[in-house]
């Protein structure tokens, strides 16, 4: 299953890994002007790179089908439980394996060569999808015991994207020259976005015309697309991680650089608890396309692809908007805008109104998850950004595992709508109580290196 959102943030100023590693690195040359077509518009230049391109397009496929799956696993847990319970569980556990191995997974990352992890990590997901696809459609296991063996492959398939997400983060930068690095970052973020599109909408006619067991499959197939892609890139030679202090000492100072300021503290919890909160629509829609609508699996992937359209244009306009430095009252003011359509959408009584305020959900919540990401970017410190950024993805992604399972139970207890309003008012009462929380909160300026 996909990561939600994208694991890289969107408008990083640097990479990921230690800056000090990147002036070890070897660099591309930056291509000279006649080396970039001229059909090409400026936005897209880094497509004119082999390793970028390839890699782009076996990830674009993957997460066509990694979302193809989201949809018809959360889709045939409902059938099989009738309990929004249980797709809140079914998110935790596809999620939980970040709050324990991310730190790990970036450790791993500077030690061993990061295609071979993420080689090793893509075999796994093939193997979990492929699994799933036989015991569905063989019928080997029924009723709940496939509901926990779809738990339990879950739980692996989140394992290996937490072991692998920082190796990807960190080769992403190391496909294109470094002035297209941004470029790179903005473009994997748009392939994840353009395939909340597609992905939703060939699950609905794929599960309406085969069943949820061809888009198993094809989720399967589609791990090879991204595995040739990855072998067959040719990334400058990696640098491999040389510290005197022990990994266990790089983590705690990273903790109290990260804790121990009140500006990224706050950006932390307020990224833990928009993620938090922010789920409860992407983790419940499909009980609310059947509970609300009575509709099928076809209505519940025009749905998604409604809030995937939305996801599609938040991060274009997020994009535009970072050209200048993104002011935390647009973060607020996306939080408190994104609460109120998400209650909104609990009292709709029309069916083109729920997927209004889908879309304009979708966009606001990435474009709430890219600016609080940002804000905290631009407040790390140069030495200290990649120690930083993965305790920071740690109350990121740690925000929607407990968020889904706190959203499903909610659900289960009171209703989907119910959720949906609590929710997104406990959404806007975040945002005005950071908004008007008297304590500064002014990042400092880029490059600025740690005391």
């Amino acid at each position: 299953m996909p990561s939600f959102p994208p694991t890289s943030p969107t408008l990083s100023p640097a990479s990921f890994s230690n800056p000090s590693k990147d002036a070890e690195t070897p660099a591309r040359d930056a291509p000279a002007p006649s080396d970039i077509p001229a059909w090409l518009p400026p936005a897209l230049h880094v497509f004119a790179f082999r390793d970028y391109r390839r890699q782009w397009v076996g990830a674009f496929a993957s997460s066509i089908g990694s979302w193809m799956q989201q949809v018809a696993q959360a889709w045939l847990i409902l059938e099989l439980t009738a309990s929004p319970f249980y797709l809140g569980l079914d998110a935790f556990l596809g999620m939980a394996p970040m709050l324990g191995l991310s730190l790990a997974g970036g450790a791993v990352a500077d030690r061993i060569d990061r295609r071979k992890l993420l080689l090793a990590s893509q075999a796994v997901q093939l193997s979990s999808a492929l699994t799933l696809a036989i015991l569905v459609g063989t019928r080997a296991l029924q009723g709940m015991l496939l509901v926990y063996a779809i738990l339990g492959l879950s739980f692996l398939t989140g394992m290996a994207q937490a072991m692998s997400g920082p190796a990807y983060m960190a080769l992403l930068p190391n496909l294109a020259p470094k002035p297209f690095v941004g470029q790179a970052i903005a473009g994997n973020a748009m392939q994840f976005n353009l395939a909340r599109v597609v992905g939703p909408m060939l699950a609905g006619l794929v599960m309406a015309r085969f069943g949820a067991t061809a888009c198993f499959a094809l989720n399967a197939l589609s791990f090879l697309a991204v595995m040739a892609a990855l072998a067959t890139i040719h990334p400058p030679p990696q640098v491999s991680a040389e510290t005197a202090q022990s990994w266990t000492q790089e983590v705690l100072v990273g903790m109290r650089y990260v804790f121990g300021d009140p500006l990224r503290r706050r950006l932390c919890i307020l990224a833990a608890l928009t993620t938090g909160l922010g789920i409860a629509v992407p983790t419940l829609l499909p009980q609310y396309a059947k509970a609300v609508w009575r509709g099928d699996e076809v209505l519940f992937s025009r749905l998604a692809a409604c809030s995937g359209l939305g996801a599609v244009a938040g991060a274009l306009v997020v994009a535009a908007v970072a050209k200048k430095a993104p002011s935390l009252p647009l973060v607020f003011g996306a939080q408190a805008a994104l609460g109120l359509c998400m209650a909104l959408l609990a009292v709709t009584g029309w069916l083109w109104l729920a997927c209004l305020w889908l879309f304009a959900g979708g966009a606001l919540l990435v474009a709430a998850y890219a600016l609080v990401t940002t804000c905290f970017q631009q407040s790390v410190a140069d030495d200290m950004r990649g120690r930083s950024v993965s305790l920071y993805m740690v109350c990121f992604r740690g925000g929607m595992a407990v968020g889904g399972l706190l959203a499903g139970t909610a659900a289960q207890w009171w209703s989907v709508p119910a959720t949906f309003g609590l929710t997104g008012l406990a959404l806007v009462a975040v945002g005005a109580w950071a908004a008007l929380d008297g304590r500064p909160m002014t990042p400092p300026a880029l490059g600025q290196t740690a005391d």
